[in-house]
């Protein structure tokens, strides 16, 4: 036991129950003083981030590796940076790791941003993360992923003719880009929903001449699937089955029909050039022209959709695909409470959409490639964004 010994006359006698009040010391108040260390705590830190890094540089030296091979065939970093790290040694290639993965980031965010505008503003509109893993089972790949985002465009209030190309460049951009998703579509691959418009659809066909009130009572009566699953209200039914009708017969197919391909736009493009100068010098042109550049820079490429090499996450990774990060609305009532429900629940899965791409020292052009494809169509998808809010603007006022 610490024993502490008081001088006498410092000591203040005790009372009837032994206690000494105010006791005080001078040896006491050297022992809870402030500590002294003589290590060297900096030098300690900078000790254990070395081991860490070595540890993380043997473990990932084949990601690594790819990860400088990549920023290079990118033109991001140069053959002699690489030399000059290997011959220095492990530290200066896992510096270096650290800087293209930094540059690579930057590029492609900046790629982005020069066909959306540098001068605009992009503050909400967040860059996409990647990550660098490997395991022995799959090797070498990078873990992309998106924060949850709808554009929806006011195409039904200008040229019809002006609308149908501007959709039909969206559908491009999101396809190539294997970034986004329509939500006509993600309305019937998202998951009891879709079963919903399903049985609505084929419900119509023979019970038709029904109300939806009718309706709803001919589905709880027989048991219809899904309805019955989701609830026994027939009021509710009802207002969810007028909903769905909405869904139904008002969306991009009904309203604009078969999408143009892009080489139709195009010719479109060229036909407003020639003979129709109102439509040539609307503010959306310049998506559509963009759109066309950058279908431009896949076929010098060679770059397909087929080859997009944007894998699903699996049960190991989790979350959902890549194209629900970006959900495109053509401006109907009933898309914003669609994409509400959807991201809703996602956020209480706790589900982020994500996307992998292989990463391999002899494809990495072919993944750089890939890369600034998903930025440029992003880009495209935010200057669809500054033309739309322009416009909007502009009615408002």
């Amino acid at each position: 036991m610490l024993s502490v010994q008081a001088e006498p006359a410092k000591t203040a006698q005790p009372n009837h129950y032994g206690y000494r009040p105010q006791t005080t010391s001078d040896a006491v108040g050297q022992l809870f003083g402030q500590v002294r260390i003589e290590t060297d705590l900096n030098g300690l830190i900078n000790e254990i981030r070395h081991r860490k890094d070595k540890a993380d540089f043997e473990t990932n030296r084949p990601g690594v590796s790819c990860m400088i091979l990549l920023a290079h065939s990118m033109g991001l970093v140069e053959e002699a940076e690489i030399d000059l790290a290997v011959t220095a040694g492990w530290e200066a290639v896992y510096r270096l790791y650290q800087e293209v993965v930094a540059k690579i980031m930057d590029h492609l965010n900046q790629e982005s941003m020069s066909i959306a505008g540098i001068d605009s503003v992009h503050s909400d509109f967040e860059p996409m993360s990647f990550e660098m893993q490997q395991s022995k089972n799959e090797g070498v790949f990078l873990m992309l992923g998106v924060y949850p985002r709808f554009s929806q465009f006011s195409l039904l209030d200008i040229d019809r003719e002006l609308a149908k190309a501007v959709a039909g460049c969206l559908k491009w951009t999101i396809f190539n880009g294997g970034i986004g998703i329509l939500v006509d579509d993600l309305s019937k691959a998202w998951m009891m929903m879709g079963d919903e418009l399903d049985a609505l659809k084929e419900a119509l066909e023979t019970q038709g001449h029904l109300s939806n009130g009718e309706l709803a009572e001919f589905f709880l009566e027989n048991d219809v699937y899904p309805f019955t699953e989701i609830t026994d209200d027939q009021e509710y039914l009802e207002d969810r089955i007028g909903y769905l009708k909405s869904v139904l017969t008002n969306n991009c197919k009904s309203m604009f029909g078969a999408l143009p391909e892009i080489r139709e736009i195009r010719r479109m493009l060229a036909g407003w050039r020639k003979s129709n100068q109102a439509i040539y010098q609307n503010p959306w042109v310049k998506f559509v022209r963009e759109t066309i550049k950058v279908w431009k820079w896949i076929e010098k490429f060679g770059l397909k959709a087929s080859e997009c090499r944007i894998s699903p996450c699996d049960n190991d990774h989790g979350d959902v695909y890549l194209d629900y990060g970006h959900v495109i609305g053509c401006g109907f009532d009933w898309e914003e409470s669609v994409v509400s429900e959807v991201y809703n629940d996602m956020a209480q899965a706790g589900e982020n959409p994500a996307g992998i791409i292989r990463l391999n020292p002899l494809a990495c052009s072919e993944v750089g490639e890939r890369l600034t494809l998903l930025a440029k169509s992003r880009g495209l998808i935010r200057l669809a964004e500054v033309i739309n809010a322009d416009l909007d603007a502009q009615n408002e006022a």
